[in-house]
């Protein structure tokens, strides 16, 4: 909705649609309620619900208002060449059968799961399909809401299982389900036609002889991946970019999202004179984005409905246990808000589903005596942030970490007395903590440093770690952070830089045993941080100024002091650009 509001077609999707505020259901197959997450009344966030064709002449209005497109209807690409300076392309009509050539800076391929464009410049489409599933979905009229029901309703069920979710005003609906099948269907049959209805009318309250039944059709379910975005002056987006099936609609939502990403990116370059880096960065934030949140979320969606594997119906009975637990607001929000994760252009919306650790350097005020540093931060501050037994902390982990005098050569020595590693389960609750009455008047209001603090806000790429999950963390243990700086405000490392970093030291942390654990982080920051930050303390803070962290952790200091007096180096080569390090014994508070 933020992007459509960018694009200024809100109102219109507003007026055409049926706003969504009313949240979600899980039921079973008789439509009894097994959870559902209802948003409180203060709550500004929503959605709409139209159908595809609905925002489709929407957003064909609203291009053609802008007077800069053409758009040609019923013209399939043929091929295409490209070079240093332009793609040249050439398309037939069904009119003629003649080819007309076209030229152009740079040619995306929007075109759908079965691509031309991705085809054409030899991208593979890596993934599976459902061979033996055979989804259908059925458009229908019917007053399922003046029934009780949600706008958007999961059905439970190893056979029976599927969706029923509003489709635009009035009673439109739309049900999805699946069939076991030895054979994918290209048209339907009479007797999975019967088996539709069949279950959709055991499943809907009140007289369903008078559900009317509109289209009806089969369709197959992959989960693919392009194995690149990008060739060259050619990019891919939407469908023909992945595939993933339709349970939570995260399938169109992520290619509408690659729409804004790609509409920027190319903005940026055509009329901002910015580096085609930006193109790349597009390229590979939304292969990440659909790798990482939207594929695996989509997937579970699938399996928590239909799979009566013993784990996954542990974990569906666990989730819907969280979000039937009203104090449980973490998980609620982590199942509530799924699509929240997959924006890369958002300053307003923040990631609900991957864990971040947040640095943040701690510096001495002047004025201060050593001893009340101390005990403002390692003790006052510390005891505000440990959970109390009347509560649920959402920080997972809160380590203090000193800054010793070692340093590392090529790498700057911050002159921070400590740097704080705060692990909470999204970017979503940080930002949202920020407004709970008590941080506000705890730690919120607490000052025990300086003010003009640096950090970052980071997501885990990889670990490589010698400790099991049963294990606890050595207090006495010593640790290394490197923070990998920016040289500019759209400096950021590529994909490669991160795939080959963790292989580098993948391969170090298995043969050296002073090397205990290694973390890669990403930088995950927003851009806006004054509107991240907005009322609170980090306000005068320092937050965009990395784009990578790497931390280190050793059995004991002994061990950090002869691993870095050989790897010193090592640790420092690759990186491009200035590096700050700090060592430490961290103090394990959380």
């Amino acid at each position: 909705m933020e992007e459509f509001a960018k694009a200024g077609i809100i109102q219109d999707v507003i007026e055409a649609g049926d706003v969504v505020s009313d949240g979600c259901a899980w039921r079973n197959s008789k439509g009894d309620v097994l959870a559902s997450i209802t948003p409180p009344s203060d709550d500004k966030s929503f959605a709409a619900v139209l159908s595809q064709p609905e925002l489709g002449v929407i957003l064909l209005k609203r291009l053609l208002e802008t007077g800069n497109a053409e758009v040609r209807f019923n013209e399939s690409l043929i091929r295409l060449e490209q070079n240093d300076d332009a793609v040249t392309y050439w398309t037939v009509g069904k009119a003629s059968a003649e080819e007309v050539e076209h030229q152009c800076q740079y040619l995306v391929g929007a075109d759908g799961g079965r691509s031309k464009v991705r085809r054409t410049v030899g991208i593979e489409f890596e993934g599976f399909t459902f061979d033996n599933l055979q989804f259908v979905a059925v458009n229908f009229q019917y007053p399922v809401s003046e029934l009780g029901w949600k706008k958007a309703n999961y059905i439970v069920d190893p056979v029976n299982w599927g969706v029923v979710v509003k489709r635009g005003k009035g009673s439109r609906w739309r049900f999805a389900t699946g069939f076991r099948k030895a054979e994918n269907l290209t048209v339907l049959d009479k007797t999975t036609i019967q088996a539709v209805k069949d279950r959709l009318g055991r499943l809907l309250p009140g007289d369903t002889s008078q559900i009317q039944y509109e289209g009806m059709a089969p369709y197959l379910v992959h989960h693919r991946c392009a194995s690149r975005f990008q060739e060259r002056r050619v990019l891919l987006a939407g469908d023909a970019a992945h595939l993933n099936n339709p349970i939570g609609g995260l399938g169109l939502t992520t290619g509408l999202l690659d729409a804004a990403h790609l509409a920027k990116a190319l903005k940026q370059v055509l009329n901002g004179g910015l580096d085609t880096n930006v193109l790349a960065t597009y390229a590979e934030t939304r292969r990440r984005v659909f790798l990482e949140k939207t594929n695996p979320i989509s997937l579970a969606n699938l399996r928590r409905l239909h799979s009566d594997d013993p784990k996954v119906t542990k974990q569906r009975e666990e989730e819907f246990a969280h979000i039937n637990n009203p104090k449980d607001f973490i998980n609620t929000i982590r199942l509530g808000l799924p699509d929240f994760a997959l924006t890369s252009t958002s300053d307003r919306i923040f990631d609900t589903q991957s864990e971040v650790t947040w640095f943040i350097s701690v510096s001495k005020i002047p004025e201060w005596t050593d001893e009340k540093f101390v005990h403002e931060y390692k003790t006052v501050h510390a005891d505000m942030a440990r959970p109390k037994s009347d509560q649920v902390t959402p920080i997972k982990r809160y380590i203090q970490l000193s800054s010793s005098p070692i340093s590392i050569e090529g790498a700057e020595r911050p002159s921070w007395n400590y740097v704080t590693c705060l692990t909470w389960p999204s970017l979503f609750i940080v930002h949202a903590g920020f407004s709970n009455p008590g941080y506000k008047a705890s730690a919120g209001a607490h000052v025990f440093c300086r003010l003009d603090q640096v950090g970052s806000l980071a997501q885990q790429v990889v670990k490589y770690s010698k400790e099991t999950p049963s294990e606890k963390p050595d207090v006495e243990a010593a640790q290394c952070l490197i923070f990998h700086k920016r040289s500019s405000a759209s400096d950021e490392y590529p994909e490669k830089w991160f795939t080959d970093r963790a292989a580098k030291w993948r391969d170090v942390e298995a043969s050296d045993d002073r090397l205990r654990t290694y973390i890669l982080y990403r930088d995950v920051t927003p851009k806006d941080t004054e509107y991240f930050f907005r009322d609170t303390q980090f306000t005068k803070g320092s937050w965009n100024e990395y784009k990578a962290v790497e931390a280190f952790y050793f059995k004991d200091e002994t061990a950090s002091t002869a691993f870095l007096q050989q790897h010193g180096k090592e640790v420092i080569e690759g990186a491009v650009g200035e590096t700050q390090a700090v060592v430490g014994v961290p103090d394990i508070i959380v």
